[in-house]
């Protein structure tokens, strides 16, 4: 015997299921508990994506699944503040799990929920308990939007009482359900579940003109731009930021390679715009990278000098406050107000014809082919020329080339077939993260070197700070030298006759 539910329509149902049962059985008795429920999530949704729910009620936090509506992991915590970073949480199933998905983002309340468990013991004749019922009702807070069910559990040895109460709920037409009842809530109450993604979505035709795509493009990215400035003003998590910077490079990248689409006069204009987005928001995100190596960068030394990387990151954190008042600022005053109002008049109006765009009115499709075409070329070109000996800045020249190959691909992925871009987006993706790590490593090197040169010799304290930057230096040294001992073998997984041949018959002819 398995535990049933059974939805349930209106509150009249209730009283409904209560007369049934009281004629069927010698009596029930009920308890009633109510209690206030908070649902939380990411801003973009990880845990809906993954198919869970994470529930907090009071100090007790639980991880359903969505589609059984059974607790995944269950934690009691200490305190009344809300746990906002899967890191704020103690050592459990819950927590691991919560890492895996979260990463570096933080939780936030997307639903408010009062919730009430009528907790009925039907009983026969002996008085012995045959059936237990939850009658569960949710409602959203501040809201006349109510979800309800009923759950039965079936006693062992009473398996004909069981059954009496399946004939009942079949006689009241009750459906049966397996799923949780909060994501009809949510979508009732004007939530979006997995809605919001910083990836391109962006539906084209190959023969829609060229000066109409790329503004439904920068349509996409510049709405993206606005879904995270309110997240990046208030601080919440570093992907905001990230989310931000992105989009404004796509659409920087976008107005770069695709020429003669747009006026020369309108892609300075919307170029200037975006470059001043980028350069305001760039040193707090570059902080925030090394900020969210803390726990990596102390691991990598031994105990002894992990006080100086915790002064180490101590002065990043007030560097990043000092960048961020100075980022604040700049996004207060009317050139910033300027730059997001010019996106949103270029993305809200037809482009015109213009002579000065002679592409405006060529099929995107075409355009499409030649520019991915003509840019991986300039990929296989540049990489097959490094060798063990090559200097390592034609590494960073190609990282930068496949990054503007990444983003071409992801803004014409509608136009060719789905999943021949997603082998071309993995393969490529595979040498990215290899060229992202040897340049990541090579910054780092970079700022501990500096930070290093800056510190002045006056304590023990700062004699640690130097050891341990010191130490950190010599690792990411190595580590650096392990991916780029790996390139080679990376670069010719991507330049692989079938990569190649790919690439061939689906951007020429």
């Amino acid at each position: 015997m398995r535990r049933r539910c059974y939805q349930i329509p209106t509150e009249d149902t209730v009283e409904a299921v209560k007369i049934a049962l009281g004629q069927a059985f010698a009596s029930l008795d009920e308890t009633i508990e109510t209690t206030a429920i908070d649902v939380w999530d990411t801003f973009d949704w990880r845990l809906y994506n993954n198919g869970w729910l994470l529930l907090k009620q009071t100090r007790q936090y639980t991880l359903l699944d969505i589609n059984t509506d059974l607790p995944i992991a269950r934690i009691h915590v200490e305190g009344d503040k809300p746990r906002r970073f899967h890191w704020e949480f103690p050592a459990s199933e819950l927590t691991d799990r919560l890492k895996g998905v979260l990463e570096m983002r933080a939780l936030l309340p997307v639903l408010a929920i009062q919730a009430e468990h009528r907790h009925i013991a039907v009983r026969n004749d002996d008085e012995k308990t045959v059936v237990r019922l939850n009658v569960e009702s949710l409602e959203v807070t501040d809201a006349a939007i109510t979800q309800r069910r009923c759950f039965m559990e079936p006693v062992r040895g009473y398996a004909r009482e069981a059954r009496a109460v399946r004939s009942i709920a079949g006689k009241l037409a009750l459906a049966e359900t397996e799923e949780s009842a909060v994501p009809a809530l949510l979508l009732q109450s004007g939530a979006s579940p997995g809605a919001y993604s910083s990836k391109v979505r962006v539906s084209l035709q190959p023969e829609m003109p060229a000066a109409e795509a790329v503004r439904r493009i920068m349509e996409n990215l510049v709405s993206v731009m606005h879904a995270n400035l309110s997240g990046v003003r208030d601080d919440i998590d570093s992907e905001f930021l990230h989310d931000l910077r992105v989009s404004v490079r796509r659409a920087r990248s976008l107005l770069g390679q695709i020429k003669g689409v747009l006026s020369a006069d309108t892609t300075a204009r919307l170029q200037g715009q975006l470059k001043a987005m980028g350069t305001i928001t760039g040193s707090v995100r570059d902080l925030d990278v090394y900020l969210l190596k803390e726990e990596t960068y102390t691991n990598q030394v031994p105990p002894f000098l992990q006080p100086g990387v915790k002064q180490l990151f101590q002065t990043l954190k007030r560097k990043r406050r000092t960048a961020r008042n100075h980022m604040l600022k700049a996004m207060d005053t009317p050139d910033f107000a300027a730059a997001m109002a010019g996106l949103d008049e270029f993305v809200a109006t037809d482009t015109p014809e213009d002579p000065d765009a002679p592409a405006a009115a060529m099929p995107i499709g075409e355009i499409a082919k030649a520019a991915i075409y003509k840019r991986w070329r300039r990929v296989v070109k540049k990489g097959s020329r490094i060798k063990a000996d090559t200097p390592d800045e034609r590494l960073h020249e190609l990282r930068i080339d496949c990054k503007k190959l990444r983003y071409l691909l992801e803004f014409f992925t509608s136009l060719f077939p789905p999943d021949e871009m997603k082998k071309l987006i993995k393969q490529l993706k595979q040498l990215q993260e290899n060229l992202g790590d040897f340049n990541d490593l090579s910054v780092q090197q970079d700022f501990l070197m500096q930070h290093l040169s800056s510190v002045r010799p006056r304590s023990a304290q700062v004699v640690i700070l130097s050891a341990a930057t010191g130490g950190l230096i010599t690792h990411l040294a190595m580590d650096q030298k392990s991916v780029r001992d790996r390139f080679l073998g990376v670069f010719a997984a991507f330049n692989a006759p079938g990569n190649r041949n790919r690439f061939k018959s689906l951007f020429t002819g």
